[in-house]
């Protein structure tokens, strides 16, 4: 087989390939029970037994993601993101129910009061000698009544403050998914940045690639090479086009990234605009201690972690609370109307009832309940105190780690772009020396990969130092600040 240097050459012996294969190498089909084996073969990997019924599909695409010329900028993205992300709702609603639970805790300072109606029927059947005495007997009556706690001994107030700081963690949590939304579309945007550059380098080292090919074409014709210098050529050639193919594809996977992290389908057809210059590197001025002292100040997750220990501080009060009596008053007020065969002349009566009653509750003995109540109140406490303190060490880490990973992504961008200045002026040393008849083609071919080598290095080096500046950003909690994360 021949290899050629036109377009097609590649996919011509790909072809070739595949056609020669043998057919006990293809994979056999298992056909399921129930399922049609003709109806499923016209669709590939069909399995119509299984799946999310169609009625339940909320996914879909909506403007304005089905304009596919639309060049999106990253803080656009970002705000699609937070009002479409799954993530971002779900912890809404969590704080939302949170805010009602707390809700239910403060209407426990308020008596209850309920209100209803009675009705119903009677016979009586009295037998006396010498008659027989019987009674039939219709009523009627509205109820009201009102219960309220007097003395609880400081449960309620536990009850509230362990719902209240149950809501504060809850509101720092959703900050935090804001955070990590934000963080996850940065990512995938600097990565769909970086594989677009890498396509653009692909794409200019198969035209390189190229032409060197039909140079070294020209001089096989000329006598001036020979045949092993136009099948390296052409070798080169075809391991460039096979490089593009890799870099398309990665350029449509990391789109699929982007597309999941704002919340619409993959197959969303997204363009996003460059990068407006590079990351700031102002922030490299700064001490990382004070870095430190700001993620302190503003990491929405150790706020979360914060109130959820004071939340189980207060359960231990509520546990504790729970072991002491309890006064209760209760009032009751109802008004009956009855009509019987022995009512007075209008066939109709009533009869007024009041009560009120105080109730005193105490447990004598439960078996150690509620001593084992706040062992384990207490007990969560601990957990939670050692979980704020294990937060802020993973702070000062994401913090320092984040910091030193910045640093080190600015120095390898600066020599990543010395290196592809070295390789370009090298490459274009060895292509004078090569027309030259000074170099031969295996240096030639050595210079253009070192040189397509180079253009990756930076692109990756430029990536690098994007998701640098946005994790710095991220571990000092931060959204997207001027100065972090390239705005």
């Amino acid at each position: 087989m021949v290899l050629s240097c036109g377009k097609y050459g590649f996919l011509a012996a790909l072809m070739m390939t595949v056609s020669g294969a043998r057919a006990e190498d293809v994979p056999a089909v298992r056909v399921e029970e129930g399922v049609d084996p003709a109806s499923s073969l016209t669709v590939p990997f069909g399995n119509p037994g299984a799946g999310l019924p169609a009625s339940a599909r909320e996914v879909s695409l909506t403007a304005p993601f089905d304009d596919a010329e639309r060049q999106w900028s990253l803080p656009e993205l970002v705000d699609e993101a937070l009002r479409r992300n799954p993530s971002t709702s779900a912890a809404w609603q969590q704080a939302n129910a949170l805010a009602a639970q707390l809700g239910v805790q403060k209407a426990l300072d308020y008596p209850t009061v309920s209100v209803g109606v009675e009705a119903g029927g009677a016979h009586t059947t009295q037998p006396t000698a010498p008659s027989r005495n019987t009674v039939n007997q219709l009523y009627v009556g509205p109820t009201a009544r009102m219960q309220y706690l007097l003395l609880d001994f400081g449960s309620r107030r536990a009850a509230q403050e362990q719902a209240r700081f149950n809501l504060l963690s809850q509101n720092f949590n959703f900050n935090q998914a804001l955070q990590s939304v934000t963080l996850m579309v940065m990512n995938a945007y600097y990565n769909l940045d970086g594989a677009n550059v890498n396509l653009e380098n692909a794409e200019v080292a198969l035209e390189l690639a190229d032409a060197v090919c039909r140079q070294t074409q020209i001089k096989v014709n000329a006598g001036l090479a020979t045949s092993t210098d136009l099948a390296q050529a052409k070798q080169n050639l075809e391991r460039f086009r096979y490089n593009l193919e890799g870099a398309r594809g990665k350029v449509s996977t990391a789109r699929v990234a982007l597309a999941t992290s704002l919340g619409v389908p993959g197959n969303a057809p997204l363009t996003i605009a460059p990068p407006a210059g590079e990351p700031s590197l102002t922030v490299l001025e700064e001490q990382v201690d004070g870095l430190i002292d700001l993620a302190f100040r503003q990491r929405p997750d150790l706020a979360a972690k914060y109130h959820a220990w004071r939340s189980r501080l207060a359960s231990v009060d509520l546990a504790e609370a729970n072991r002491w009596p309890s006064l209760t008053m209760n009032v009751g007020l109802q008004r009956s109307y009855y009509a019987s065969d022995r009512s007075p002349p209008n066939g109709v009566d009533h009869q007024d009832n009041a009560s009120a009653v105080l109730s005193f509750s105490f447990d004598l003995f439960d078996g150690g309940s509620k001593a084992y109540q706040v062992k384990n109140a207490k007990a969560l406490a601990a957990a939670a105190r050692a979980d704020l303190l294990g937060g802020q060490l993973g702070v000062v880490a994401e913090v320092v780690t984040g910091y030193v990973t910045f640093k080190t992504a600015a120095k390898q961008v600066d020599a990543a772009r010395a290196l592809l200045a070295a390789s370009q002026s090298n490459f274009d040393s060895v292509s004078i020396s090569y027309r030259s008849g000074l170099k031969n083609m295996i240096d030639v071919l050595t210079a253009q990969n070192d040189l397509a080598a180079a253009r990756a290095t930076l692109a990756a080096a430029r990536t690098g130092l994007f998701n640098a500046s946005a994790g710095l950003a991220n571990a000092t909690g931060s959204l997207l600040a001027d100065g972090v994360t390239g705005r």
